[in-house]
């Protein structure tokens, strides 16, 4: 009798040590979470938005505890950002913090509306233009509506190219010949003519500036007739 007293009392006491090993190591582990500071902050996909404004947004600029914050707030001052269109952010228990971003896609500033449009809808009132083209005049809503439509399709390294759109009809006196041609003046010193039945051939610019040379002067798009395409230098 008196053996198997002892031996319960040996497997009593060694499972109790067991575990309190084991309290103290979750002990331990959640300290050293709770306390872990940030030690490395990436952000990916950003191009509008700087690293400083994400920053900012997250309250992270003095590297705190990186499992002590607060996910709401964070959601709170990133949907903030006029560029944020979604973010996922990560965590690690080696102190890196990682943001990923995913940003809306500005196409042009609404100097008529005062407004920034986006590739989604989206539409801020800012005065700020982040290399986007501007659209200098009121275009009828209809063609508006098409206008929005081609110049998602339009390629973004051509957009950045366009300095202003100006919706610019051709009449001759009092006859309208085409209400849906536009003026483009771009960047590089070439003004461009194009209507919305021909606005994807805007994607060819940059092939054609190459056959230009030096050249600058007056694109015409916006004819269907042949390639559509005649170049008068100034």
């Amino acid at each position: 009798m008196n053996k198997k007293v002892k031996t319960k009392r040996k497997l009593k006491l060694r499972n109790f040590i067991l575990l309190s090993f084991v309290f103290a190591f979750f002990c331990l582990f959640f300290l050293y979470c709770y306390t872990l500071p940030i030690k490395n902050i990436v952000i990916i996909g950003n191009h509008y938005i700087s690293d400083y404004e994400i920053i900012l947004a997250c309250d992270i600029k003095d590297y705190p505890a990186i499992f002590r914050l607060s996910r709401r707030k964070m959601k709170e001052e990133l949907s903030r950002l006029d560029y944020l269109k979604d973010y996922q952010i990560h965590r690690n228990l080696l102190g890196r913090f990682t943001i990923q971003i995913e940003e809306e896609i500005p196409l042009f500033y609404n100097r008529n509306k005062e407004k920034l449009i986006f590739e989604s809808g989206k539409e801020i009132t800012t005065q700020e233009i982040k290399g986007v083209p501007i659209l200098i005049n009121y275009v009828p809503d209809d063609l508006y509506e098409r206008l929005l439509k081609e110049i998602k399709e339009t390629n973004q390294d051509v957009l950045k190219l366009i300095s202003e759109i100006e919706y610019s009809p051709w009449k001759t006196e009092s006859v309208m010949i085409d209400d849906t041609r536009f003026f483009l003046r771009m960047n590089d010193g070439n003004v461009v003519y194009v209507n919305l039945i021909n606005f994807e051939k805007l994607n060819n610019y940059m092939t054609i500036y190459s056959t230009l040379g030096n050249s600058k002067g007056i694109l015409q798009l916006d004819s269907s007739l042949g390639n559509g395409i005649t170049f008068s230098p100034f």
